[in-house]
């Protein structure tokens, strides 16, 4: 199993939701982990799709699918179902998507939530971030804000910050 369906499965055993754009690739191999843990998880591998000519339709694995107009709603639906985001190396939507989940962390409209930046893109998106916006001159942003993503390389860095999260939501909530 690719390694983007074996943290998709750990975190569906924990009780997460997989919540992906329901397309093809990665979020295909994602919901495909979930749906691997068996019939009681299969309601939780969900979609979100986004309504263009070109995208293809929902992947096998989605057990409930979205479908939005604008990109907008739909990562508005992304932001809302949401207690983590953990971002996959993608195309211009997927690093508009991190960079949106970034801003609300930094100006407080999503507090505690995991921002998981997979793979080298990032992790060099990031240190151009705190190259240029770290600047004495001028400081487009502050240490904190550039630290608020966490970037990793695999899955097993993912779990590593994804089980402390998930325990604190878990006794958030009463379980």
């Amino acid at each position: 199993m690719r390694p983007c369906a074996t943290v998709a499965e750990g975190l569906t055993r924990l009780g997460c939701d997989i919540v992906t754009g329901g397309g093809p690739g990665l979020m295909a191999a994602a919901n495909e982990g979930a749906k691997k843990v068996g019939s009681d998880a299969v309601e939780r591998s969900i979609g979100i799709r986004v309504r263009l000519p070109f995208e293809q339709n929902v992947n096998a694995f989605v057990s409930e699918a979205y479908e939005h107009r604008t990109f907008f709603s739909r990562l508005h639906q992304f932001v809302l179902m949401s207690d983590a985001f953990i971002v996959m190396p993608g195309g211009i939507g997927t690093v508009l998507e991190a960079m949106m989940i970034w801003q609300l962390l930094q100006v407080g409209h999503l507090q505690k939530t995991p921002l998981i930046l997979v793979g080298n893109m990032y992790a060099e998106l990031v240190a151009w971030c705190r190259q240029n916006m770290l600047r004495p001159d001028i400081p487009l942003a502050s240490v904190e804000d550039i630290a608020l993503p966490h970037c990793v390389e695999d899955g097993p860095g993912i779990m590593r910050i994804l089980r402390p999260s998930h325990a604190d939501w878990i006794r958030a909530r009463g379980r």
